[in-house]
């Protein structure tokens, strides 16, 4: 580089401020590269340094906020630097942050990879539900427990086959619930959020403890601002759909304040009545006519209106009192609840499945409505936090408590787990002091938990308390190295105690690329129905199984009971990443990763166990801790931004192989189901998912299309798919109209599941446990709604 310029160049401002625009004063902001220089911001958060030409290391620090260290981007001429810092009992599984130079990206310097979808990528979109924008992350995948109808549960897994092995959290409070580990979040609507945050793997920095493999969801409610902003939108679509919602942001005084409401209507794909069977690949007897001596009727349809309608409304307030800069209390109130008819998802259509031993063999109700007729499903959460941040001595202390109730009504015949009514209540009350220095930064703390749950078939209230403890810290170690490491203690009255570790490095190859490495331990504790025995009760004297239990099967074993001697599973993870920062408007990011667990949770299936001399037996399949499992795979993240075309883009790509090995006799077996197969993958985890979004906006007209790909063995039991949507349209002032569509070419779309008629997946059908015969086991073809259009205006203030 030309001496002139580096004696010239260069002059570089900015600001430091919170999320929500504060300004953050005496932040100090350190510079290192072809020279070391330092700044501190004045009062309104402003800073400016005047540094040679060249790419710096730069490092904002501020007490009471999680230090933020990033790269320039290469400065050659005079520059600005936007910095967002977190406080450190900012509402994230882990406090991060933010920068944009000149408008554009900055090298990250995260130990641990983090997707982030903003509110304007989901609104650019026209997406009214979180899990459409949240499908934009390969890493995630979307399961779908009863079908791919818009009414039924959705719930996340991230790298692996298990939902309650991923966090889900609000602002960092837990919504798993005790029932199935995790959270239907099928209702959760866009306009109540900032974005989605899914960080993957085990962070050094994890505020909320160990207890995850995959990483964790944190959905991040509406902020207040320091400006005041009103948005006021209603739209009308295909299928019977209109939302209308509200936001309002600001400040009053020192009092931030963020509101947010939305109302969600729809009346679904159908509104019909069908003849409904009861049962599956079972002839009909006695239907018609009269009924021979000493015979009954046998599966006999019924007509049975089948209707798809959804009612969804949700609630925010987020208040925020600012004392001083390292100083401030806040609460939020968040509410949700829907009721839906899901009796189109749960009556599908007979297919007609391979059988092994009979190619021929017809399915008697093969083409009709197969199901147990009328089902609705009602869901409510409500989710308190409060919480404060203050100084003490050289630090800050951070206190919080939340409370929260996940409730769901169900009416009809059950098909998972997801259709019982249940209650899980859940408290929190957390301390945590942390302190900030120019190269290094620690905090210790902890959390106190108490959780309930009550619901179908349960006849006590079951019940746990945990104890949570912490060290983590950070340090940096000359320009390039940065460590990172956490110990977590946690104790729960049910199993007992738990101890976790994580180790973090990120080091700067040259002034435009970081790699990272981590390690560390992490567990999934037993939920709290699957420790729960039903007991068996009395009916004429028989000893029969609880009535919260499905009756058995025909080898006379019971599923769905619960094991009070299970475990936690635990994992020990690896990860290896790499970023690099091409130019202010483009970025790469590549991470590969291992986790390998043990005492994994599995069903033990006793076999056929029917006696001849007692036809009231019966056994039961209860889960586990048996075998181990392996998740590896990688991820790919590309964003450019192009600012003469005004386009912006995000592509993605995930590799995911999840398999499991030595399980055991009694885990995987003809008569148990066959689908947990050594080394095999398992059952709806697609080796390949993508995405791709291209967003446009000039002279008042904005576009934008997005494309999500997954691979086979996905969810739906389905070949390769790809789902496209699109939205156009224009902004006149404070006025926007725009017209989005999901699902533009009707990918793997319909209104029912067609049972038995999905890929087969190829598990045991035979053999032994030392030579198991692999063969075609039938799965259930499920379909998600077809295209869409939404018509919404908006008006913003």
């Amino acid at each position: 580089m030309h001496p002139l310029l580096l004696a010239v160049c260069c002059l570089v401002g900015g600001q430091v401020h919170t999320p929500t625009g504060a300004p953050i004063a005496q932040a100090h902001v350190i510079f290192q590269g072809q020279t070391s220089a330092e700044t501190t911001t004045d009062p309104k958060g402003n800073f400016s340094i005047s540094v040679p030409a060249g790419r710096y290391a730069v490092t904002a620090i501020a007490r009471g906020f999680a230090t933020l260290s990033f790269d320039s981007g290469e400065i050659v001429k005079d520059s600005r630097m936007d910095v967002v810092l977190e406080p450190a009992d900012s509402p994230k599984l882990r406090t991060i942050g933010s920068v944009t130079v000149n408008g554009g990206f900055a090298l990250a310097r995260n130990v641990i990879p983090e997707a982030n979808v903003s509110r304007s990528q989901m609104d650019a979109l026209g997406y009214t539900n979180v899990l459409e924008g949240l499908a934009q992350v390969p890493s995630a995948v979307i399961q779908r427990p009863d079908s791919g109808a818009p009414t039924s549960p959705a719930v996340v897994s991230l790298r692996g086959p298990d939902p309650s092995e991923a966090l889900v959290t609000l602002d960092g409070q837990t919504l798993n619930d005790g029932n199935t580990g995790d959270v239907d979040l099928s209702q959760f609507a866009v306009p109540t959020f900032n974005s989605i945050n899914v960080t993957e793997g085990l962070g050094p920095t994890d505020s909320e403890g160990s207890n995850t493999f995959g990483g964790a969801v944190n959905l991040v409610s509406l902020q207040p601002t320091q400006q005041e902003h009103f948005s006021l939108s209603g739209s009308v679509g295909s299928y019977g759909t209109s939302q209308t919602w509200l936001n309002a942001t600001g400040m009053v005084g020192k009092l931030g304040y963020a509101l947010a409401g939305a109302n969600f209507q729809q009346g679904g794909q159908v509104n019909q009545s069908y003849l409904v069977y009861p049962q599956n690949n079972v002839a009909p007897q006695n239907c018609t006519g009269p009924i021979p001596p000493g015979g009954q009727p046998v599966n006999c349809p019924s007509l049975v209106h089948l209707g798809s309608t959804i009612s969804a409304r949700t609630g925010l307030l987020n208040l925020d009192y600012n004392f001083s800069q390292r100083a401030d209390a806040g609460v939020r109130i968040f509410t949700l609840g829907n009721v839906r008819d899901e009796s189109t998802a749960l009556n599908g259509i007979a297919g007609n499945p391979e059988n092994q031993n009979d190619p021929t063999q017809d399915n008697p109700v093969y083409g009709e409505h197969v199901g147990s007729g009328d089902a609705t499903f009602a869901q409510s959460i409500r989710a308190y936090d409060a919480y404060s941040r203050s100084v003490l001595g050289s630090g800050s202390l951070l206190a919080d408590f939340y409370a929260s109730d996940n409730n769901v009504d169900f009416s009809g015949g059950s098909v998972t787990p997801y259709d019982v009514s249940h209650l899980d209540k859940r408290y929190n009350e957390g301390l945590s002091w942390g302190r900030s220095f120019d190269d290094s930064e620690f905090a210790f703390g902890g959390y106190a938990r108490q959780e309930s749950l009550t619901g179908m078939g349960i006849s006590e209230t079951l019940s746990q308390s945990i104890n949570s403890y912490f060290v983590r810290g950070a340090q940096q170690v000359g320009k390039n190295l940065r460590l990172s490491g956490g110990l977590y203690d946690a104790n729960y009255s049910t199993f007992g105690n738990t101890f976790n570790w994580r180790l973090g490095a990120s080091y700067d190859l040259d002034s435009s690329s970081v790699v990272r490495f981590s390690v560390g331990t992490g567990f999934r504790a037993p939920l709290l129905i699957e420790r729960y025995f039903f007991p068996p009760v009395l009916v004429n004297g028989v000893l029969t199984p609880n009535p919260g239990l499905p009756p058995p099967d025909a080898n006379c074993v019971v599923a769905g009971q619960g094991n009070p001697l299970e475990k936690p599973e635990h994992a020990t993870e690896y990860e290896l990443g790499y970023s690099r920062l091409f130019s202010a408007q483009s970025s790469l990011d590549f991470s590969i990763y291992r986790s390998n667990l043990r005492d994994t949770i599995e069903n033990y299936y006793p076999g056929y166990s029917c006696k001849k001399d007692d036809p009231n037996y019966f056994a039961y399949e209860i889960p586990i801790n048996i075998g181990n499992a392996v998740y590896e795979g990688t991820e790919i993240r590309f964003k450019q931004r192009l600012p003469r075309q005004n386009l912006f883009m995000v592509l993605s790509y995930g590799l995911n192989v999840a398999y499991p090995y030595a399980l055991g006799p009694n885990v995987s077996n003809p008569t148990s189901g066959g689908t947990l197969v050594a080394y095999n993958q398992f059952l709806g985890v697609p080796q390949q998912q993508g995405s791709a979004q291209f967003i446009w906006a000039e002279n008042g007209w904005h576009a934008s299309t997005a494309f999500t790909f997954a691979g086979r063995n996905n969810t739906l039991n389905q070949g390769p798919y790809t789902f496209t949507d699109a939205a156009v349209g224009h902004s006149w002032g404070k006025v926007d109209l725009t017209v989005s569509a999901t699902n533009v070419f009707n990918a793997v779309s319909g209104p029912f599941t067609y049972y038995n008629a999905g890929v087969p997946y190829r598990g045991i059908v035979g053999g032994t446990y030392q030579n198991p015969a692999l063969g075609n086991i039938p799965t259930d073809q499920l379909f998600v709604l077809p295209a869409a259009i939404h018509l919404a205006v908006t008006i913003h203030q």
